[in-house]
């Protein structure tokens, strides 16, 4: 027979210390990427270093999470002329934002977004999802769909958290 008790379910609520630049030890997001993840950016991170940043989200130096902010085309971009565009417009890309599974549902992400907005003033982001799922959460945090790219077998949405 169930208690009371044993139907309370345990809430995750990190306590959230610090959003912190990692720019120049990106190793500590990259180490909690999925592995296809890595594939696509440890190899070619030499060539974004100068133009990108890199911030997780830290709870007692535990990485819970993070992503980078990119000022150039980013390594897996399928349309590299509407990449240039947005850069052109003004607009920032957000790649390989990531929280770690166990810490999903606790608004890790939304919070990543927001301190990214305070550090980088307010500028406008754009992304790309492989997951058409994840526009909802995107949609949440402000960004609108604008697009979507194939590429031979691959197809990405394009959002932006500002009219282009």
């Amino acid at each position: 027979m169930e208690t009371e008790s044993s139907l309370l379910v345990e809430v995750k609520t990190p306590d959230l210390q610090e959003f912190k630049e990692v720019t120049n030890t990106p190793q500590v997001l990259f180490d909690i990427l999925p592995d296809d993840w890595q594939e696509c950016i440890v190899p070619f991170w030499a060539q974004y270093a100068a133009t990108a940043r890199v911030f997780c989200l830290l709870s007692d130096e535990k990485v819970l999470g993070g992503g980078i902010v990119f000022s150039t085309i980013p390594p897996d971009t399928l349309d590299e002329k509407m990449a240039q565009a947005l850069f052109d417009k003004g607009l920032l890309y957000i790649g390989f934002l990531w929280i770690s599974e166990e810490m999903r549902g606790c608004n890790l992400g939304s919070k990543w977004i927001e301190q990214a907005r305070k550090v980088f003033d307010g500028k406008p982001f754009w992304l790309t999802i492989d997951d058409y799922r994840l526009t909802s959460f995107y949609k949440r945090n402000g960004f609108q769909l604008i697009g979507e790219v194939s590429k031979d077998d691959s197809i990405e949405w394009v959002m932006a958290d500002t009219e282009v």
